[in-house]
């Protein structure tokens, strides 16, 4: 109910939006305070905006200071990104349950929400001090966006009825987007990738990009281009986030200090952040990043990950390197995943792979009471794989409920005589007399773990047992560990073998970000498919299609006409523009009953386990599980765990 809140009072909202709060004075921190005496910034009520985003601290006002020392394995600081909600229009709050105003600070819509009308903060600025405006919205969607030779596709959140949205600056803060056919869940889907660079960008500096930009000045390609938007390896780029970057040493340390323009403010007008700068120390991976948290070198860390297994030694030594433990729940649907390449490059492969015996085969034989045993400690709930437990969808009516348990249950028991029973019926069988498994035509069958060799140890257990598991129902497994990069190519071009190291926990619902049960993009279970849609109803849809589907830009392949990736992209088409909830459920529940009858397409493990997080005893406003509507939701990569709970708040008490 809490959810559908902002869409049934969308004008109470908007008048209080546009009312704002009033106070006598504002507050700023010492450092930002001796700027402004020295002349070198102007006073904070003219850093902030003419009504301040107002956050709320989740026990007390903080005080300002401090240096939030933090660890990463991750040479592009991927984690840093997780920390900021300052790029995002909207934002989630509440674990998903609410939405609230960011740097757009109200919103309309027509009846049939086909036309949305998006009112921005007044007088937000870059960190640089430069007005942000709706021209670094059409910069990036005129310049960027539709510019066929630009990397940034058009987002599938401004494409219904298989055309793109008409997007126009009504005025300096005022931004219209027009759909052929409604877009309910716009501004559901707009809280989505908050920290720039990381999936959908949405807005840039224009002011400083458009010097590097190829139609406005010498440059010939956009490579410097690219390359000077990504702020978290270019300090010089302006951004909108708490913190800007000022101090970058590749491969090594990333300092970042107070944004002194950041537009919020707590409830008493003290401009956020307190923390005054946060230190990320690059290391080789994960097993040294705990030894620094270990040494009490840390300050709060939640990404990257610990895991339950080194819970017992991380409680042990809380008191002596002064921290503490929070548990924050994953929300994940699915544990550490493995799935087949439904566009294998391998023609014998990709048949094997498509036959629904195969999969419910692989999924039978894996052990699951021994990971959820050894990997996580008998917490969380073993499952085959759905999407996260935390869905609206699985809890608005009781079929919702039924269908979440009809899917995590299927083929989910440790079955190996099912599971060989299966292989026999398809002609998976030894016909060499070798003792593996063979492919129905006679070739040797081989399964290939591709995943991150720095993957955390979670993933890694888990495909070691896999393999066992695999192996000793007679199907030859091998181990594939590979650099991120590498595999991050292999992703892009489709030629993966079985995937690893990922988990499935998007959410808040199905349709704001459903890539892992429709394929809509060029990565997961189907990537040649689904990013054969993600150019539908765009200038490239026509491009490159008298090439081979993996030479294309993007590489992309027409899913086959009647097949079950094919049924789950029309049912989409459907739902993302049925402003009726009830019907936009019932087609997400047709979509669930595609997985259930055909799949699994994806094969999770343990669902729902929770997420360690080691704090800095003097370190306040972070919230335990028990503060946050669902313990938590840390796993989606959409939803911006820890930037959901305001590390702008957090302050140290020393």
């Amino acid at each position: 109910m809490r959810r559908r809140l902002w869409l049934l009072t969308g004008a109470i909202l908007l008048t209080l939006a546009l009312s704002g709060t009033v106070f006598a004075a504002y507050g700023e921190a010492p450092m930002l305070r001796e700027k402004v005496q020295a002349g070198l910034l102007p006073p904070v009520e003219e850093r902030l905006p003419n009504n301040p985003l107002v956050i709320t601290p989740l026990e007390e006002v903080g005080r300002y200071g401090g240096t939030w020392v933090r660890w990463t394995i991750s040479r592009e600081w991927s984690y840093i990104r997780m920390l900021m909600y300052g790029h995002s229009p909207v934002r989630w709050v509440d674990d998903g349950f609410g939405i609230e105003p960011n740097w757009v600070e109200s919103w309309t819509r027509n009846d049939d929400a086909t036309i949305w009308t998006l009112k921005l903060r007044e007088g937000v600025r870059w960190s640089d001090g430069h007005p942000l405006t709706t021209e670094d919205f059409m910069f990036w969607w005129n310049d960027m966006v539709l510019n066929l030779e630009m990397s940034d596709p058009v987002p599938d959140i401004f494409i219904a009825g298989g055309e793109t949205a008409k997007i126009e600056a009504l005025d300096e803060y005022t931004l219209q987007i027009t759909y052929a056919e409604p877009a309910p869940l716009l501004i559901e889907r707009l809280c989505m990738w908050p920290n720039a660079g990381q999936g959908e960008r949405l807005i840039v500096p224009a002011h400083y990009l458009r010097q590097f930009h190829p139609d406005y000045s010498d440059a010939e390609t956009f490579e410097i281009f690219e390359e000077k938007m990504e702020w978290w390896m270019n300090p010089e780029c302006p951004v909108l986030s708490e913190w800007m970057p000022v101090e970058h040493q590749p491969a090594r340390k990333l300092i970042l200090e107070r944004n002194p323009y950041y537009y919020a403010v707590d409830t008493e007008g003290n401009q956020l952040p307190y923390i005054d700068t946060i230190e990320v120390n690059y290391v080789e991976n994960i097993e040294m990043l705990k030894l620094k948290l270990l040494n009490g070198e840390g300050d709060m860390q939640l990404r990257p990950y610990i895991v339950a297994s080194d819970l017992a030694m991380f409680k042990k030594n809380a008191d002596t390197a002064g921290y503490r433990i929070h548990l924050w729940n994953s929300g994940s649907g699915t544990g550490p995943i493995v799935y087949p390449n439904w566009n294998h490059p391998d023609p014998d492969k990709q048949e094997l792979y498509r036959i629904p015996e195969f999969r419910r085969a692989i999924s039978l034989a894996i052990n699951r009471p021994r990971i959820h045993k050894m990997v996580h400690y008998m917490t969380g709930e073993p499952t085959t794989g759905t999407f996260s437990p935390n869905a609206i969808e699985f809890h608005r009516t009781e079929k919702g409920q039924e269908l979440y348990a009809k899917w995590r249950d299927m083929y989910v028991e440790h079955d190996p005589e099912e599971a060989q029973r299966l292989l026999d019926s398809i002609g998976v069988i030894d016909t060499t007399g070798d003792g593996w498994r063979d492919m129905p035509n006679g070739k040797p069958l081989t399964l290939r773990i591709d995943y991150n060799s720095a993957a955390e140890k979670m993933y890694i257990q888990t495909s070691e047992m896999i393999k066992d598991d695999w192996e000793s129902i007679g199907v030859k497994t091998l181990l594939n560990p590979m650099d991120g990069s590498q595999l991050s190519l292999m992703d892009q071009t489709a030629k993966f073998d079985i995937r690893d190291s990922w988990g499935l926990s998007d959410g808040p619902n199905f349709l704001v970000f459903p890539q892992w049960v429709v394929p809509i993009d060029l990565s997961r279970w189907a990537p040649l498919n689904g990013a054969w849609y993600s150019v539908q109803g765009t200038a490239k849809a026509t491009l490159d299609l008298d090439k081979d589907p993996r030479d294309r830009n993007p590489p992309r392949e027409a899913p086959e006409p009647g097949g079950p990736v094919d049924r789950l992209q029309k049912l989409y088409d459907v739902a993302k523009i049925e402003p009726n909830e009830e019907k936009r459920d019932e087609l997400v529940h047709q979509m669930i009953k595609i997985h259930i009858d055909e799949g699994p397409f994806f094969i999770g493990t343990v669902a729902q386990f929770p997420r360690p997080v080691v704090i800095n005893k003097t370190m306040r406003n972070v919230p335990d599980g028990d503060d946050l509507p669902l313990g938590g939701y840390t796993d989606p990569w959409i939803m911006a765990y820890p930037a959901i709970t305001n590390p702008a708040q957090y302050w140290f008490d020393e």
